[in-house]
């Protein structure tokens, strides 16, 4: 059984929980979103900040798992 959680309820998150999620800073995450290789989702900006599809951010984690493999 996988560690990473199946049941997404299509939530955004602010980046901070982004941040916590993968315990990386703000920088970082802002580097993977402009590296084309990684395909990290792209942030929706809502009121001029950003905010990461839950759903697409447990995609690219079971997509780095598979890779990793």
């Amino acid at each position: 059984m996988s560690t990473i959680e199946t049941n997404v309820t299509g939530r955004k998150l602010p980046t901070k929980s982004v941040c916590a999620r993968y315990g990386v800073c703000d920088r970082t995450i802002a580097r993977w979103e402009r590296d084309p290789d990684l395909s990290f989702p792209q942030p929706m900006l809502l009121n001029g900040r950003k905010y990461y599809d839950e759903a697409a951010l447990a995609d690219w984690d079971r997509a780095q798992i598979r890779g990793a493999a």
